[in-house]
């Protein structure tokens, strides 16, 4: 069993959310079909059968199973060696699939359109690729890709040996009419948009990132990879414009766009893979762009959006393309004389170690993080570091700090869009004394108290979500530990089921009983 499919049971479990029958009958029935029992097939898989309705909860739990298992390999306790579901008794999870035999994975008909998802109707069919030439695969790849965009999602899959699938609205769907991607399909339609240098390069590594652009304002970072059955792509849509901060999200933009006006220092934006990123770090370059007067280096992987220079000169590097990697076009960019340098991804010791250096030399340097907190961020950039060398880049990155934005994208209150939370922390006097002596558990605190300065954390900004109506109090609940904000949530939720029923929320009334 995948190590991270046991902690997410063990997590269930422990919370009294599904019991161990239940879980083992789920991956039991995975395995019927023909599956192979992963994180995210056997997460879908609850959600699919309403086994357990908290959506957030779940993908809380998700996150902690990977990370455990990455870390700790295989939890204390086996859900799935403790007990066996009850044939006297079979989980409801069983009832939702067919007993008798499932035809081979190629054979499977299409999917039938669910009710009311009339955007999941009329997609171009896939399957056609194989009898199609390379010009003809690569029509079909972009008339499938438009329907996506017209769809409003944000990731695309074309992967061997299962059914095309979209993200959308962080939701996962398998598109239906489609017949399962054989590995002739898959290959013909994932390599069609290759060039000749990038096939050799594919075929050479089996993994190749690259940015597709059907025209300049139609473009999809892209990965291509081989899989156990085969090829697979991904396909992320890369907005055709750059939206402000405010679009985008944010409850106070001009705190972040007020961080664009320094010269020098280091902006950090993190938080897990999929939460728009990329998004703010256009946002940013964008504001810069319209509103300073200086030389802006971008180094990426791959390039996502194209920056037209307004008032800044913007250079953008691909990795690969342009430079050999990051510390690479690091080390070049200071001879480059710029003053803003955007890096994609700080993603090792050499790149992050630049990045500090560039950010005190008179540069104002803005990357990403895969992070989940302001504080993890800190410990993070810290952590790569060698012992004898962390007392040193404690010191520089407090002196250069300027502010971390750490963001997640959930599902809003009616699932048809998603809300931005962000935890916003600048680089005050406090924070920065925090992490010169180390003490980074005390940054939650000090963001709280800073609130007036326009930082927030991100429990605030969940609370936030709900107070102006995107997310509702069921979504938001389990993610608001705070006991005030908690109670804060329940005296206007009570208000709102008054209002609904039609009485006065405000009016006093008496409860009470007279006493002789």
């Amino acid at each position: 069993m995948d190590k991270s499919v046991e902690w997410f049971c063990f997590h269930l479990v422990e919370e009294g959310l599904l019991d161990a029958p239940t879980c083992i009958a789920v991956a039991h029935a995975i395995e019927e079909q023909g599956y192979k029992v992963d994180l995210q097939i056997f997460a879908q898989a609850v959600v699919d059968n309403e086994l357990c309705a908290d959506v957030d909860t779940l993908q809380q739990f998700m996150q902690m199973a990977k990370d455990e298992a990455r870390s700790l390999g295989f939890p204390p306790e086996s859900i799935f060696e403790e007990a066996e579901p009850s044939a006297a008794e079979p989980a409801s999870y069983e009832t939702s699939f067919e007993q008798s035999e499932l035809p081979p994975i190629e054979e499977r008909p299409p999917l039938e359109v669910p009710r009311g998802q009339t955007w999941m109707a009329d997609w171009p069919d896939l399957s056609q690729a194989a009898t199609l030439d390379r010009e003809g695969a690569v029509r079909l790849l972009n008339d499938f890709l438009h329907k996506a965009r017209q769809a409003k999602c944000s990731d695309v899959h074309i992967s061997s040996g299962s059914y095309p699938f979209v993200r959308r609205f962080k939701n996962v769907y398998l598109i239906p009419g489609q017949k399962v991607v054989t590995p002739e399909v898959a290959e013909a339609i994932n390599t069609a948009p290759l060039t000749e240098e990038q096939r050799e390069a594919f075929y050479r590594e089996f993994d190749l990132d690259y940015s597709y652009s059907i025209s300049e304002e139609d473009r999809y970072r892209t990965n291509v990879l081989r899989q156990r059955l085969g090829i697979a792509g991904s396909y992320r849509l890369i907005d055709r414009e750059v939206r402000s901060l405010r679009d985008l999200g944010f409850q106070r933009p001009e705190v972040i766009e007020r961080l664009t006006t320094h010269h020098q220092g280091l902006i950090l934006v993190t938080g897990p893979a999929g939460c728009g990123k990329s998004s703010t770090l256009a946002s940013l370059v964008d504001y810069i762009n319209r509103n300073r007067h200086d030389h802006i280096i971008c180094v990426e992987d791959p390039i996502e959006v194209i920056h037209q220079p307004i008032n800044c000169n913007i250079t953008q590097r691909e990795l690969n393309t342009h430079t050999r990697s990051f510390g690479n076009a690091l080390r070049a960019a200071l001879r480059e004389d710029p003053d803003i340098i955007v890096i994609g991804e700080l993603r090792d010791l050499e790149t992050i170690e630049m990045a500090i250096r560039s950010s005190e030399t008179g540069h104002l340097v803005i990357g990403t993080l895969h992070t989940g907190s302001a504080a993890t961020t800190m410990d993070r950039i810290l952590d790569v570091f060698p012992p004898n060398q962390q007392a040193q880049i404690r010191a520089m990155v407090s002196e250069s700090l300027k502010g971390v934005i750490c963001q997640q994208l959930l599902p809003n209150k009616n699932n048809d869009g998603v809300a931005l939370a962000a935890e916003i922390m600048l680089g005050t006097l406090a924070v920065s004394n925090l992490i010169r002596e180390g003490k980074t558990f005390q940054l939650p605190s000090t963001i709280q108290t800073g609130r007036n300065l326009g930082m927030s954390t991100m429990e605030q900004s969940y609370f936030d979500l709900y107070m102006t109506g995107q997310r509702n109090f069921e979504q938001t609940i389990p993610l608001v530990h705070s006991q005030d904000l908690v109670r804060q949530m329940q005296q206007n939720e009570a208000r709102m089921n008054a209002k609904a029923a039609g009485l006065d929320p405000d009016k006093k009334r008496g409860w009470g009983f007279n006493r002789k």
